[in-house]
């Protein structure tokens, strides 16, 4: 297994799928388990070598080469954190796929996912940019990808080509038996590619205030700022979406608007602007609106809004605000049911 590990985490809601999926079918192992099952609001998120060391210690142990395609088969929406509310928040594939890229980085931030189009297919694609995590950690990314897809919908669907990066591993007749495809390995790029009908699929049953609340916060930012009246055309809303692809930084900023990470800076600086400052603002804002529609825990919007945990969450929030999360979500309600 490749050791060439970038920055990468991935989120403990899909680290559990595995502790799942071991107390149901190998309870006695689980008992020898030498690593803890990560806990909500303590431990959010995994870098990726120790997520790859658990995958391999199990399979060492098991010695089962579709083991990663066993423990994809139990995936449930609990399992994909916020991007399980958000998928459900969409009326059918072709929404879930855009905002997969755009939240992907709160379950699974390895290596970026970029959407091709090709004639009448999508493809999706991850490069090696960040490094190598290896075949364990990438075939259950694909596979969970595939098997919670077909959670969201009626009936399923199956891509129509999967590739990895790896070296084919000797039960590869398994990975087709599993996509209902065919299955390259040793390519230039991981991929699933997908006929583009399949994106107008419905959902099952979309989360309309779900996706009210997510698509009301973006419009909310866009109507205090328009892009006439920035100083930075487009500023405000890469900076949205910077946060919510959980990469807000000044060199991703800047890249979706285009220009270096330098010239971002000097024009920030010319107008009197922190990037720190207008980050903060805006996670402040975005924040306020998640914790007055009340959907969603503090976990779950500490993750929305990429802080490194929860409590970095409360410390901004309150540093902005004077008051917690929690003191201010209680007196909206308080405020809500005492009317006008």
């Amino acid at each position: 297994m490749s050791t060439a590990f970038g920055l990468g985490h991935v989120s403990a809601s899909y680290v559990n799928l595995l502790f799942d999926w071991l107390a149901a079918a190998h309870p006695q192992l689980l008992l020898r388990m030498p690593y803890n099952r990560p806990q909500a609001g303590e431990l959010n998120r995994i870098d990726v070598q120790t997520w790859a060391e658990m995958l391999e210690w199990v399979h060492q142990q098991l010695g089962d080469p579709a083991m990663p395609l066993h423990i994809a088969a139990t995936v449930r929406p609990a399992n994909m954190g916020l991007l399980g509310y958000v998928a459900s928040c969409c009326n059918n594939l072709g929404e879930a796929f855009a905002r997969l890229q755009q939240f992907e980085g709160l379950v699974y931030s390895v290596n970026a996912l970029t959407v091709v189009s090709v004639e009448e297919r999508l493809v999706l694609r991850w490069d090696k940019a960040r490094g190598r995590p290896g075949h364990w950690v990438d075939s259950l990314a694909i596979a969970v990808l595939v098997a919670f897809t077909n959670r969201l919908i009626e009936h399923p669907v199956y891509p129509i080509r999967v590739q990895f990066i790896n070296p084919s591993p000797c039960n590869a007749m398994d990975f087709e038996a599993f996509f209902h495809c065919k299955v390259a390995f040793g390519g230039e790029f991981t991929e699933v590619e997908w006929p583009a009908a399949l994106l107008q699929t419905p959902l099952k049953s979309p989360d309309q205030v779900m996706r009210a609340m997510l698509d009301a916060q973006a419009e909310a930012l866009l109507r205090q700022v328009r892009a006439s009246e920035e100083g930075i055309p487009g500023f405000q809303r890469a900076l949205q979406e910077a946060i919510g692809s959980g990469q807000p930084t000044l060199t991703e900023v800047a890249k979706r608007l285009c220009i270096s990470s330098r010239t971002l800076q000097r024009r920030l600086l010319e107008q009197g602007y922190s990037f720190r400052d207008e980050l903060e603002r805006v996670r402040i804002e975005m924040a306020q609106r998640c914790l007055e529609a009340g959907e969603l825990s503090l976990s779950d919007i500490a993750n929305l809004l990429a802080y490194n945990d929860q409590s970095a969450f409360t410390h901004a929030f309150k540093r902005a605000l004077g008051q917690s999360p929690a003191k201010f979500q209680r007196a909206k309600r308080q405020s809500a049911l005492k009317g006008p």
